[in-house]
């Protein structure tokens, strides 16, 4: 069992300094990836691009491929079809300009793709996108989309869609890869879980912050005081899951959605 590696690449302060700590942890990530043979996706946030460019240029020389994570990392509802239309297409065309490739994913912020947004598979298409991975087949209190497959689908738009990787246990689906579930959940469960997920395509999700064990603590705009303590704790194993997880792995999202030829199409109208 190997997971594909993606990395949301985005400041979790919401500065997008050219010289913040995301930058220097992603380079980190960078050297890391490549002392462990990983070759994966990156999903981008434009306004880091703008202020950072060498470092997506650098990212796409090393072999990764480059996909788009919003402008802003704004949630798809707060912006409205028009607004996701713009915050999209101006994301989109920067970093084809700075990678100097096709930009084919998109990863909506915090998995903002659900029942609320019916629109968005039709607008990603319509700009290019082959691929999504968007949606959180779970309920959240962010933004879940429970009654979503937990399998590759494809939208009636075409694009094709990679949810998160969930594990229905009992009442509760988790989405056991990434994030704070990865870093708090024991490892073995973690590994077990990956082994026995039948049809589901296994990728991690991280961001600059999960690796940097070292940030002192800051409340994080927008998210309670635990919310923030519990995203600030428990960083410095990242290194050693994500490894153990996705050491050896050379293939990207593109690459793997690419090869999804008979899959079926799904929208909550027809569910």
């Amino acid at each position: 069992m190997t997971a594909a590696f993606t990395l949301d690449l985005e400041d979790h302060t919401g500065a997008y300094a050219p010289r913040g700590r995301h930058i220097d942890v992603a380079r980190r990530i960078l050297d890391w990836c490549d002392a462990q043979d990983i070759r994966g996706t990156v999903f981008v946030v434009g306004r880091l691009a703008a202020s950072a460019p060498e470092l997506v240029r650098e990212l796409a020389a090393r072999g990764h491929e480059v996909a788009c994570h919003s402008w802003s990392h704004e949630p798809l509802g707060q912006l409205g079809p028009e607004g996701f239309r713009a915050d999209t297409l101006r994301a989109k065309a920067l970093l084809e300009d700075v990678a100097q490739h096709r930009v084919v994913g998109y990863r909506a912020p915090i998995f903002s793709l659900t029942r609320a947004t019916p629109w968005a598979p039709d607008v990603l298409r319509e700009a290019g996108f082959e691929y999504s991975s968007s949606v959180m087949p779970a309920p959240n209190p962010l933004h879940g989309f429970p009654e979503a497959p937990a399998h590759p689908f494809r939208w009636p738009s075409g694009l094709v869609e990679l949810p998160c990787p969930v594990r229905r246990i009992g009442p509760l689906t988790v989405p056991y890869l990434g994030g704070v579930y990865l870093r708090y959940l024991p490892l073995r469960l973690v590994e077990r879980w990956a082994s026995r997920a039948d049809g589901t395509v296994l990728w991690t999700y991280c961001h600059p912050y999960d690796f940097d064990a070292d940030e002192p603590y800051t409340r994080i705009a927008g998210a309670s005081t635990p919310t923030s303590v519990l995203l600030w704790l428990n960083r410095r194993g990242t290194w050693g899951r994500v490894g153990a997880l996705a050491a050896g792995s050379r293939v990207t999202m593109a690459e793997v959605a690419s090869r999804m030829q008979d899959l079926t199409t799904w929208s909550p109208s027809i569910s």
